[in-house]
């Protein structure tokens, strides 16, 4: 009978992470970050293009990564620290797919993507106190990177190089990103690493992270298009709806969705990525655009 008082509060202890290291998925960075660039101009003048740096930094990190594991190709632990036999089918399920130990281990995905978004986003956010945004910033970024060991997906010099690969990240990105407009070249600087990152996946024969590097590539090209093309419209145009944000995320999370499943082929993948891209970044022009024929329609 002791044990099994342990053996739930480890349970309980693992599933809590697992909640946790969500904060670290891709879809939820991207997320996140699309609602801040969309409502931007509600807080000032300078989130907007702060949004889409980070999107950009965002998109830069996960080809790095990329590139990196398909180098090193080091595998993920093989011991799970649960089993999920135990806990309600639904919640099992969930549990069991954040300790998945498919992939590649070096550097942790999720320590370099928590690091340099929230970190990039503490860094270049001019909103509330720099000290308060930082300890935010630093306390997820803690969590995320824990999180990682605890679920058994990763071993600690692997969050380690992550966060230390982030902070990198930022700093390239302040150097490049020196105004406004910067956006563009650090997806620009996202795409090379992503031609980078498919090279490497190529030579190695790892068909996922062909494609994963794929889709990098489409994102990149798209996010450069259209910064360097709108940058400043978009910078101008009003805050997004709710009615045209959840359309555009639907729209674009569905091509996404399909490119990293594969459904599109790798040029699919390349065109997916692209287009993702552009409707997220493209929304405040729609908003613009809508707000524009209603005042027509009114006069």
């Amino acid at each position: 009978m002791p044990p099994l008082p342990l053996v739930a509060a480890t349970e309980s202890v693992v599933t809590l992470f697992a909640f946790i290291t969500l904060l670290g998925d891709a879809w939820f960075l991207l997320v996140g970050l699309s609602l801040l660039y969309w409502g931007g101009p509600h807080l000032d003048d300078t989130t907007r293009p702060v949004g889409a740096t980070v999107i950009a930094l965002a998109t830069l990190a996960l080809a790095v990564v990329l590139a990196v594991k398909s180098y090193t190709a080091i595998p993920r632990p093989a011991a799970t620290p649960i089993t999920t036999s135990g806990l309600p089918e639904v919640l099992g399920s969930f549990v069991a797919g954040e300790l998945d130990s498919s992939g590649f281990a070096f550097p942790s995905g999720h320590a370099t993507g928590a690091t340099a978004v929230y970190g990039g986003l503490a860094a270049l956010l001019t909103v509330g106190r720099r000290r308060r945004r930082y300890a935010a910033a630093a306390i997820v970024i803690a969590l995320v990177s824990g999180s990682r060991v605890i679920l058994g997906v990763h071993y600690p010099r692997d969050i380690v190089a992550g966060m230390v690969l982030g902070v990198g990240l930022i700093v390239l990105t302040r150097w490049v990103a020196a105004d406004r407009s910067g956006a563009a070249r650090v997806f620009l600087f996202a795409g090379v690493a992503s031609v980078v990152g498919l090279l490497v996946a190529v030579d190695g024969g790892h068909a996922e992270e062909v494609r994963h590097a794929v889709i990098g590539l489409g994102t990149a090209a798209g996010g450069t298009a259209m910064w360097w093309y709108a940058g400043d419209r978009l910078m101008a145009a009003p805050a997004v709806s709710i009615p045209i944000g959840a359309g555009g995320l639907a729209v674009a999370g569905g091509v996404w969705i399909g490119a990293y499943e594969g459904v599109f082929g790798l040029a699919g993948a390349l065109g997916g990525g692209a287009v993702g891209t552009v409707i997220i970044l493209g929304l405040p022009l729609i908003e613009q655009w809508r707000k524009k024929g209603r005042n027509v329609g009114a006069a």
